[in-house]
């Protein structure tokens, strides 16, 4: 575990200074885009169904790039598309809907070269007008996970569509197979593992060039599923797109249950053999717990449309800004924030609180202000560095309202595990 003093350096709370936002309209362009640093957090509204908010991107060495909106304060936009752009404004990539997060996006780019870019936030088909959203951008790679074992593809059918059996793997696995015939009636591969706790899940047909058994494939095609008879599809990769590189690829974090992942050939590629990469690296998650007093809340933000919802997207994710929502804190009250690792449960009865309890042991205490409506953004900066995975994370707030002998009265409190 680590110890206070340096965790509390990793973890560096801010009121508004790393949540930047967007600037005024119109801000659709390369020229009036609203300038984002890496592991900063965008925040903005999109006033009309046609509206586009533009982010600018700087990137000094090459990158591995991870973007996401969510729900931002007060009414939530509900629907977002994302998209990047080249340092001339012409698209790239996008997203409309992500993986387990409602209709917000998500976007993951294996290696971005240096220079600019561009990230444009629209609103989906249903997006309300006037409605706020956050933007959260990493830039920084995935941690290698454990030793992978080598897994032989099972004997065909393993196609579950057609009554096939996929190929179960146990653990993080370099998977070795072939596909006899191409395109979408050809031959499909498909593989099943488990999850059994949130997890950020890596699938990369990888190193085939590299293969022992010739022929070898050449733009190989991911798809991810769900379980069930017959699976359900949630996402496909990005095919190939540098030809003899093997370069398709698809990162999705996952919450516990059963998956599989489906390998076949672009129509017209050649047959032969490949090599598939399954890896598995601890994904944060967070979850509200129940208390407060004198109507005190804190809370996730969460999206109430979409797939799932009511559903809570954020999280404390290395390299990235973490973002809870006060309430109910008192008009413009002074209101300390608390956090730690170490989860507790005092009762403050007998020190004059009663109904109120402490569930954190404290490593820092900054203060702020709640606006007029008795709202706050609380807001954590967390380091780009690996010892903080797996690390428990508590936040609790409190108001100095002097309306018991204590003198306070407490939220209740969101625990959460940092990691990918």
């Amino acid at each position: 575990m680590l110890r206070s003093a340096v965790l509390a350096s990793l973890l560096l709370p801010t009121l508004t200074a790393q949540r930047t936002a967007e600037g005024a309209e119109p801000n659709s362009t390369t020229l009036l885009a609203t300038v984002l640093p890496c592991g900063a957090q965008g925040e903005g509204s999109l006033a009309t169904a046609v509206d586009a908010d533009w982010w600018r991107l700087t990137l000094t060495v090459p990158t591995e790039l991870f973007v996401e909106t969510m729900p931002g304060a007060g009414t939530q936009v509900g629907d977002t598309v994302l998209l990047l752009l080249d340092a001339g404004g012409a698209p790239l990539r996008s997203n409309d809907d992500g993986i387990a997060c409602g209709l917000y996006s998500q976007l993951h780019v294996a290696e971005l070269a240096a220079g600019t870019w561009y990230l444009a936030v629209a609103g989906g088909a249903a997006a309300v007008a006037g409605g706020s959203y956050q933007l959260d951008v990493r830039c920084g790679p995935l941690v290698p996970s454990t030793s992978a074992t080598l897994v032989v593809e099972g004997p065909e059918n393993n196609d579950p569509r057609s009554g096939g059996t996929p190929t179960a793997v146990l653990s993080d696995a370099r998977i070795t197979g072939s596909l006899s015939s191409t395109g979408t009636g050809g031959d499909w591969d498909f593989y099943r593992f488990l999850l059994l706790q949130p997890t950020l899940v890596r699938v990369r047909v990888d190193a085939t060039a590299t293969h022992p058994t010739t022929p070898r494939t050449d733009d190989p095609v991911l798809q991810l599923y769900a379980d069930g008879a017959p699976p359900v599809l949630l996402a496909s990769a990005v095919v190939g797109s540098d030809y003899g590189a093997y370069d398709a690829e698809l990162v999705a974090r996952l919450p516990a249950g059963i998956y599989q992942v489906a390998v076949r050939g672009f129509a017209d590629s050649p047959a032969g053999s490949y090599y598939l990469d399954l890896r598995r690296v601890v994904a944060a998650s967070a979850s509200t717990n129940p208390g407060g007093c004198g109507g005190r809340t804190l809370d996730l933000p969460r999206t109430d449309v979409g797939p799932g919802a009511p559903l809570a997207l954020e999280r404390p994710v290395i390299g990235r800004t973490y973002t809870l929502l006060g309430s109910g804190l008192g008009s413009n009250g002074v209101v300390v924030h608390a956090f730690g690792v170490t989860p507790v449960l005092v009762d403050l009865t007998a020190f004059g609180a009663p109904g109120c309890f402490l569930d954190v042991v404290w490593i820092d205490l900054p203060f702020l202000l709640a606006d007029a409506a008795g709202n706050a953004v609380v807001a954590l900066v967390l380091a780009e560095d690996p010892s903080l995975l797996g690390v428990p994370l508590v936040n609790q707030l409190g108001v100095l309202d002097f309306s018991n002998p204590l003198g306070i009265t407490t939220s209740n409190s969101v625990a959460a595990v940092m990691g990918h």
